[in-house]
């Protein structure tokens, strides 16, 4: 299903609504919000809490999905139709992930009364679906729910995997940019790169300037210097940017997000809090602009 495909459990009287969205990037406790990945919408998740860079989600499902206990009903969603919450199937996902918001699904002081009823096995103050997932019926619905929303929380956004050289550590080990390039054979623009952790410094090359320093490898490295960058870029106010940037370069998100990373850290340096935002922005409309 693409981004905008409307599933076939809602009415046509939400169709607007799923298409746009409710208008709103912020991210709250107890609203509904479509999940995309690579232009797919990969799941409906009500916002239990949000936290910095990432959400406690609540899968959800629709009329026609899977529907039973320990799911709960909730009769009045945005959308116009009943829908199964899944407070028992909490999964914690990347910002990266969210999509648009189709508005309050539940008040935010009924998230927590819920989640300890059910871990208390008293009333949660909603009807449990019919059926059981210990049903020889539901077990494997049961499991490949699991099997996904697992897949979602392992969903890294395309962060860049590997180490980062840290050049405060290089130079504490009585190393140097020269040396660095000496060791690697690297022009300028790609020792740059390296020494500022706009990329990842492979293995091989790690232990090429561990030994000539003479120290351990994990004694030159450290954590991504664009982490902040990484958090910024998964805001939902970037994610039609990125959707339009992949189409535009028929490259996956996870390659657009990580190009758009280089790309903000190789813009003019200005650590101005007002520019950033249009810094992000341009960092994206960039991203993957040298692939052919």
């Amino acid at each position: 299903m693409s981004g905008r495909d409307r599933p076939a459990g809602i009415p046509a009287s939400a169709h607007q609504l799923w298409d746009n969205g409710a208008q709103s990037e912020q991210v709250r406790a107890g609203d509904l919000w479509v999940l995309s990945w690579d232009g797919e919408v990969v799941g409906l998740a009500a916002i239990a809490a949000a936290k910095h860079g990432f959400v406690l989600a609540w899968p959800v499902t629709l009329p026609g999905e899977v529907s039973f206990a320990p799911g709960l009903v909730v009769e009045n969603s945005p959308l116009g139709v009943p829908v199964t919450l899944w407070p028992t199937r909490e999964t914690g996902i990347g910002d990266h992930l969210l999509d648009r918001s189709l508005g309050q699904l539940l008040l935010p002081d009924r998230i927590r009364p819920i989640s300890f009823a059910l871990d208390d096995s008293d009333d949660p103050g909603l009807a449990f679906a019919p059926g059981s997932a210990r049903d020889s019926d539901n077990t494997e619905a049961d499991r490949l729910m699991v099997d996904h929303w697992t897949e979602l929380c392992f969903n890294a956004g395309g962060a860049e995997e590997g180490s980062f050289l840290d050049s405060a550590k290089v130079r504490q080990a009585g190393g140097s940019s020269r040396i660095v390039s000496e060791v690697l054979g690297l022009a300028l623009p790609e020792l740059r790169a390296l020494m500022d952790g706009i990329v990842p410094i492979s293995d091989e090359q790690l232990t090429a300037v561990a030994e000539r320093l003479g120290v351990n490898r994990d004694a030159l490295v450290g954590a991504d210097p664009l982490a902040d960058v990484v958090i910024d870029l998964a805001s939902p106010s970037y994610k039609h940017l990125i959707a339009a940037r992949t189409e535009a370069t028929g490259l996956g998100e996870a390659n657009i997000r990580r190009f758009a990373r280089r790309e903000f850290a190789l813009a003019a340096r200005n650590d101005s809090d007002a520019l950033r935002e249009a810094k992000l922005r341009d960092a994206i409309n960039r991203a993957g602009r040298d692939i052919r």
